[in-house]
């Protein structure tokens, strides 16, 4: 799974921001407010990705966590982008 637009993540202290850009801008009008944990999955989906390697990676930067507490955040964001439509992915359903 990936990203199906460009976004650049700015670091706004206390949050973080998602900014669409190049084609991205044309079709998605405004940002995406993030916390720290959903701007590094955002930052891992630029690239294609598993959800296992975001929870591998998760689980080592914030290795004071559970697995189930990672498992379940990263489930529940992934399952927001997918119904936003920011990104597809056959083993996410999507919740009408």
């Amino acid at each position: 799974m990936k990203l199906k637009y460009d976004f650049e993540i700015m670091d706004m202290g206390e949050e973080y921001v998602a900014v669409p850009v190049g084609d991205a801008a044309e079709i998605i009008h405004g940002t995406i407010t993030l916390n720290e944990v959903s701007a590094d999955i955002f930052r891992q989906l630029k690239e294609e990705t598993t959800l296992e390697k975001m929870h591998k990676y998760l689980k080592s930067k914030y290795n004071e966590s559970s697995d189930d507490e990672i498992g379940q955040t990263l489930v529940a964001f992934m399952n927001k982008l997918l119904n936003a439509g920011l990104i597809e992915d056959k083993n996410l359903q999507r919740n009408n």
